[in-house]
């Protein structure tokens, strides 16, 4: 490789292989490193992926920006959208949605409203919902936090703005639950998974530079580890060209 793989690229490229052809998707205001997994795909062996965001349907700006509110993004992408129409794709469901908070639970459950405090008198108090019901008819969805850190990796998050699998199988189905939900979790440090039969988050791989000890070390709930965790493969070649190439032509995943 031409150069050293940063988290945010290893990030990009494993989200990116999980995405099929054919597949409709979206992704939030904060969409660098989504935006960046779904043109990766898209180029490589999804042509017919389709995403819709906040303005625009599969955009291709040159660049990539941090948020789907970037209106500069709007030069050149396949149509553009109002926000009512925006909303109403929430009734029609997607294959695939990525969330990202201020607290990511054992269950895979995210919060965006507070932390500490209450709701009404927070310590800090977070963006909240917007049209989040995307977690409830999206087939599936991915956690992407950009930062991994015993501080918004909890056992229990302050207040569930996103339920993932609440509290396992038994509560999920008893909340009428009925999508996969959170698939994996994929950080600047690893990927995780969630056990088939609890639902909770378990250490799926790692990546190059962290151990499993440094990951668990940085979460605030047991991963469940046992024996030797697999390095997360690194991007290929092929993968790590185009995307630097096509995709993030002013190094902004390497900044």
């Amino acid at each position: 490789m031409s150069a050293a793989i940063s988290p945010l690229e290893q990030m990009v490229v494993v989200l990116a292989r999980d995405l099929a052809d054919g597949e409709l998707g979206a992704a939030g205001a904060a969409a660098l490193v989504p935006m960046a997994a779904i043109a990766l795909a898209r180029e490589l062996h999804a042509p017919n992926l389709t995403v819709g965001g906040e303005m625009f349907f599969n955009p291709e700006p040159g660049r990539l920006y941090p948020s789907m509110l970037d209106d500069r993004a709007l030069g050149r992408c396949e149509a553009a959208e109002t926000f009512i129409e925006l909303f109403g794709h929430s009734h029609h469901g997607l294959d695939f949605f990525f969330h990202s908070g201020l607290q990511h639970d054992a269950f895979g459950n995210i919060n965006l409203h507070h932390v500490g405090g209450t709701l009404h008198a927070p310590r800090m108090r977070g963006p909240g919902a917007a049209n989040l019901s995307y977690c409830h008819t999206s087939t599936r969805f991915y956690i992407c936090p950009t930062v991994h850190t015993a501080r918004n990796f909890v056992e229990k998050a302050d207040f569930i703005t996103i339920p993932g699998h609440l509290s396992g199988p038994e509560a999920k189905r008893a909340a009428g639950l009925t999508k996969e939900g959170p698939r994996f979790v994929v950080t600047p440090r690893a990927v995780m998974d969630f056990d088939p039969e609890t639902l909770r988050m378990r250490l799926k791989s790692v990546h190059a530079g962290n151990t499993a000890k440094e990951v668990q070390r940085h979460t605030g709930f047991d991963l469940g580890i046992s024996g030797d965790v697999p390095q997360t493969p690194p991007p290929t070649e092929e993968e790590l060209t185009v995307l630097r190439a096509r995709i993030d032509k002013t190094g902004t995943l390497r900044a």
